[in-house]
């Protein structure tokens, strides 16, 4: 039902952020997410996009908080955070729109894409000003349309996490996007716990979103081990989000799922083999094994010594490596053909032995 509803709708496997294209066939596009690791601090904000693109990442992001555009008064925390007022602990990371341009500028001169979550409607406004080459729906505000459309109707970029959503409710988030002007869309498979347990990736679901939506897919990882990167790209993914920090014993708030920049560089490194391991779905011969190819496969052979005119038969013919001569699929067009030359017992049959009249011809000759 779901590929029914989306079947007028233009889809792309492949999309552009900033000087990237995200899609199946191009280079893992890694984002570093800043999150709430830089504390509120521009400089270390800048620190962490330095690091970032040591470590090869392709983009960073930032989470754009405004003054009360986030949660209510009552708002509890979440099960991995620790405060009395919601408000007053996500005003520590408030950045302004001369920071978030600060970061933007330094990301592009090191080669890396910006990216941003909007997390108000005037969170967007402010991006705007400042110029995002892509926006980020968290997966807690996908099903919140009005921040959907909004993003929607700017034209840019749109990634979705998906965490905490049923496919159902990824279609509604993207025939929102897409009715309110979205053509560029990406989504992630992500589990909205911090960190995900062992056994809770449910990493399979990669490809669902693939096969449901046909966007570029990927994953917002918050395990605690590499293995899930490196399985994520076998599974499909064009994307992967990681949440960065400096070093493993910072103070950062998103700290329990967060790669330093060795370990970004380790994920970059092996998700590039793992790529790389995959190759495309083509099943061919291949360039490596192509050496090995005439050496373990067989040909047709001869047993014995064959005079001009002699019949072959199914007593005279082996088969035998190397592959240098006659295919063994042709061993039945073979046996029963006059030999049309001397050949040495030993020695590979040839395309021009199949050139000795007709195998009925043979077999007379050995009647008579």
């Amino acid at each position: 039902m779901l590929r029914k509803r989306w079947w007028n709708m233009p889809l792309s496997m492949s999309i552009e952020i900033g000087r990237h294209i995200v899609g199946p066939e191009q280079p893992l596009f890694v984002v570093a997410e800043l999150g709430l690791n830089h504390g509120g601090s521009l400089a270390r904000a800048l620190e962490l996009v330095a690091a970032a693109a040591a470590a090869g990442a392709s983009a960073i992001k930032l989470q754009t908080l405004t003054p009360g555009g986030l949660v209510a008064p009552h708002c509890p925390a979440p099960a991995h955070v620790r405060a009395g007022s919601m408000s007053d602990f996500f005003r520590a990371f408030e950045l302004d729109e001369a920071a978030h341009r600060a970061v933007a500028a330094r990301a592009r001169q090191l080669g890396m894409a910006f990216i941003a979550t909007p997390l108000s409607l005037d969170a967007v406004d402010l991006l705007e000003h400042v110029g995002v080459d892509a926006y980020k729906i968290a997966s807690g505000d996908l099903t919140c349309q009005p921040i959907i459309e909004r993003v929607a109707q700017t034209g840019r970029p749109m990634i979705c996490s998906t965490g905490m959503s049923d496919l159902g409710e990824v279609a509604e988030a993207l025939i929102c996007a897409r009715t309110a002007g979205a053509r560029e869309i990406a989504l992630l498979h992500c589990v909205s716990a911090y960190p995900v347990p062992a056994g809770a990736e449910h990493l399979k679901a990669i490809e669902t979103l693939a096969a449901a939506f046909g966007v570029p897919v990927g994953l917002s990882d918050h395990t605690t081990e590499p293995l899930a990167a490196a399985l994520a790209v076998a599974l499909g993914a064009s994307i992967y989000e990681r949440h960065f920090v400096l070093t493993a014993d910072d103070a950062g708030a998103d700290v329990a799922v967060s790669s330093t920049p060795e370990a970004l560089a380790e994920v970059v490194r092996t998700t590039s083999r793992v790529r790389g391991a995959l190759g495309d779905a083509a099943k061919t011969c291949v360039l490596a094994e192509a050496g090995n190819r005439t050496a373990s496969r067989r040909s047709l052979y001869a047993r014995r010594d064959l005079r001009p005119g002699a019949s072959i038969t199914e007593r005279d013919v082996t088969v035998l490596r190397p592959a240098d001569g006659l295919a063994p699929s042709k061993w039945r067009d073979l046996v029963g053909r006059p030999a049309v030359r001397f050949i040495a017992a030993g020695s590979p049959f040839v395309e021009a032995d199949l050139g000795g009249g007709s195998r009925d011809a043979g077999r007379m000759r050995d009647v008579a």
